[in-house]
């Protein structure tokens, strides 16, 4: 594999490409998007670009000795950094400081990958920023992260960045094909749902999440007609690990992206398909709604990983659906003879 073997980043390949044909490689590198779009790939690739010993149209070779290293995981001057536990240490980084004292044993550079720079320790992003702020000589920085928002500002000023996209569904349903070997069909709808991302595809497959994603759509879909205790009911039986509501609540939150996307029109593939009820609903809401129902859907996703209580967790989702959808979000919802009950 090489960089132009790259599925899905033409963009950014191109761009790479010409950093490299042009000897204009910065000192860091920002890959941002989606996990599963290529991003650590490219930056695999990019290395063995940088440390080939027979580069072809600025590309590897792929039969080099450098080349074979990388492929091999031992070239001595690429160093993978990743997170130990939750977050990556201060430890970390000064142990990768102690190593620039010396130049790159084989190569011209020695770079260094940073998988889920986000988890960067505040005081381990401080040391980092010291050295993209004096970079040593002969160093190249790659950090990867899902967002530049996720990272200190005067780090991603610092950084080169490029954007990775989400893969086409074209794409990530060959790839289905041929490394899970799923059927036609199969690798059609699982693509659909993937986002664009081959690691989420690779989940839906090996955990045969979409028939757990039927469930939690038929349960969203059916908010319109419950009244609010008939939703605490529901939801009291929807039950699930802590991990199994973060995979719930990815489901809605792909399901208010496709409400969005609905609501604003436009040309964007639908990841689900709406039952006509919600079409209908979703025609007469302010866009602001939406946007407001996806953020509330992101923070409980948030929320979830500092403990919070799942059950309610769930029913504040579902109020805020039945609320931004139907406007059913408060006491007048129950059914007319559960409103006098005693209080």
């Amino acid at each position: 594999m090489a960089l132009g073997d790259i599925k899905g980043q033409q963009r950014a390949v191109r761009f790479l490409k010409q950093l490299v044909r042009r000897d204009m490689v910065p000192h860091a590198f920002l890959f941002t998007g989606m996990p599963g779009t290529g991003r650590l790939a490219a930056a695999f690739e990019l290395a063995r670009a940088l440390e080939c010993l027979d580069p072809q149209d600025s590309d590897s070779c792929g039969q080099c000795g450098a080349c074979r290293k990388i492929d091999q995981g031992i070239h001595p001057d690429l160093i993978q950094v990743r997170s130990d536990g939750a977050f990556i240490k201060i430890e970390q980084i000064r142990e990768l400081r102690e190593r620039f004292r010396f130049r790159p044993f084989e190569g011209k550079w020695r770079i260094v990958i940073i998988q889920d720079a986000q988890r960067l320790r505040e005081e381990a992003a401080n040391a980092i920023l010291k050295v993209l702020e004096e970079p040593p000589r002969g160093n190249l920085f790659i950090l990867i992260a899902p967002e530049a928002q996720m990272l200190l500002p005067t780090i991603v000023s610092r950084c080169c960045q490029v954007r990775f996209q989400p893969l086409g569904d074209d794409i990530v349903a060959d790839w289905l094909v041929r490394e899970s070997g799923l059927s036609i069909e199969d690798a059609a709808e699982v693509a659909r749902l993937s986002a664009g991302s081959l690691d989420a595809a690779r989940r839906l497959t090996e955990e045969d999440r979409i028939a757990g994603w039927k469930r939690v759509l038929a349960n969203v879909e059916s908010l319109e007609r419950l009244s609010l205790l008939d939703l605490f009911s529901m939801t009291a039986k929807w039950g699930g690990t802590r991990e199994q509501v973060e995979k719930d609540l990815e489901c809605i939150r792909l399901w208010a992206r496709d409400l969005i996307v609905l609501r604003l029109g436009g040309n964007r593939p639908l990841t689900f398909e709406l039952d006509q009820g919600t079409v209908e609903a979703v025609r007469d809401i302010a866009p602001e709604r939406l946007f407001r129902l996806y953020h509330d859907i992101e923070e409980a996703t948030r929320n979830l990983k500092i403990n919070v209580n799942l059950q309610l967790t769930l029913e504040g989702i579902c109020l805020a659906i039945k609320d931004s959808l139907y406007g059913k979000g408060d006491w007048h919802s129950f059914s007319k003879g559960r409103q006098n009950l005693p209080l």
